[in-house]
């Protein structure tokens, strides 16, 4: 199955296979009185926002790009900026799946729930996602606070300042990748509500990406341009933003001022798209016991300096455990997302393979795990440490697909 494909690990192909193209499939029913949306797996985020945004709901949680399908974060178990609400699981009312046999199921925590801990995170390998029911909030404004702190107060500054602060309802932090700072400083993005509530505006187009892009690009350059994108996150950007935006705002554009919640996740990321073709980037992301957070940053300051990759991005997250089967957060665990550059090479591809399989075991070491959807430099052995219930996953699997109609790269490697 496919929805817009964007997942790096071979989740949406399999050799000789037959693709599914689930983008056809993007009807949204809005419920305003049960505070729900009807969702096919087809639709996008984006979509998904300026369906509910006009009604005063928002979403409660969603990924941090809102080009992305429905269903295929559904099928990654997802998650995003409201660290309370966590991943896409906690936030859905019930799927309806299309199982190997054509039969079709209405699944739930509550009804078929083994199947639908199976399905959710389920990377498309127990059927056909066809839509999802997802459960709303309220539309709201929220104001930005922005801190920079030491890494190793970042543990601590978040418990006391943004989990204890019952009027932060969403957060991230920017990590430094500026070279005399690499991954030592921290930007913590806290979005609070006002006392006041103030009207929730429409939402709007991201401005030009034109001067993001520039800045971005700069990063791929060495040390320099590191340093120029970082002072200019720090410096500048606090000093540029005197706006209020909506709950749906907040979840599209990221790093707005005043901001509605919707309007922070309508975001395309379109400044990534460029005309480099000598460069790729990469996603990684690992998540961490609270309390592994700083030894893990040093380790991955190390393995940087020992590879070619450039880190464009680094940025942390707050995630905690679901009841799904291939769950990637063992309790209350720090997301920590990289964004890479590599050279398209054997030189560069075998470089990334290195860097990755080393952050993997160094997650692990940690007591950590990885994420799946991306490229797949790791090993089985490393899947089954960081998911240990990997082999019930795929019992679950034979037992609705018996004769493993669905598949792809993920199953093919390691089931």
């Amino acid at each position: 199955m496919g929805g817009t494909r964007h997942a790096m690990g071979g989740q949406a192909s399999y050799p000789g296979g037959l693709v599914v193209d689930m983008r056809g499939m993007d009807a949204i029913t809005v419920d305003e009185q049960a505070r729900t949306a009807v969702v096919q797996a087809g639709a996008t985020w984006q979509q998904v926002l300026e369906a509910v945004h006009p009604a005063g709901l928002a979403v409660a949680t969603m990924p941090g790009i809102d080009v992305l399908s429905v269903g295929g974060t559904v099928s990654v178990n997802a998650h995003g900026l409201d660290f309370r609400a966590g991943s896409l699981s906690s936030t859905i009312a019930s799927v309806r799946v299309m199982l190997a046999d054509g039969s079709v199921h209405q699944v739930s925590p509550q009804e078929e729930p083994e199947l639908f801990a199976a399905v959710v995170g389920g990377y498309g390998l127990v059927g056909v996602i066809l839509d999802v029911e997802l459960n709303l909030v309220d539309s709201e404004m929220y104001r930005l606070r922005t801190t920079v702190v030491d890494y190793r107060d970042f543990p601590a500054y978040f418990a006391s300042e943004v989990a204890r602060d019952d009027t932060v309802r969403m957060t991230y932090t920017h990590l430094s990748t500026a070279p005399g700072s690499l991954l030592q400083e921290a930007i913590v993005y806290a979005y609070e509500q006002v006392e006041e509530p103030e009207p929730v505006p429409p939402l709007r187009e991201r401005a030009s990406d034109r001067a993001s892009r520039l800045i971005f690009n700069l990063a791929r350059t060495g040390d320099l341009g590191q340093r120029v994108r970082w002072t200019a996150q720090r410096e500048v950007l606090p000093h540029v933003r005197g706006c209020l935006r909506s709950r749906n705002e907040s979840l599209r554009e990221a790093e707005a001022c005043m901001v509605g919640r919707n309007q922070a996740m309508y975001e395309s990321l379109g400044f990534l798209n460029n005309r480099l073709p000598q460069y790729t980037d990469v996603l990684h992301e690992y998540f961490l016991p609270h309390d592994q957070l700083v030894p893990f940053l040093d380790e991955l300051r190390a393995q940087l300096g020992e590879h070619d990759a450039r880190l464009l991005s680094a940025s942390i997250r707050s995630v905690h455990q679901e009841d799904v089967i291939l769950d990637y957060a063992q309790g209350e665990r720090f997301s920590v997302v990289l964004y890479l550059s590599q050279e398209v090479s054997d030189t560069g591809n075998e470089d990334m393979a290195s860097l990755t399989r080393a952050l993997v075991e160094a997650s692990l070491a940690h007591g950590g795990t990885f994420y799946l959807p991306y490229q797949q430099h790791y090993t089985r052995d490393h899947v089954a440490q960081a998911y240990p219930r990997l082999e019930e996953f795929f019992q679950i699997k034979r037992q609705y697909d018996p004769h493993l109609r669905f598949q792809n790269s993920l199953s093919e490697r390691f089931m």
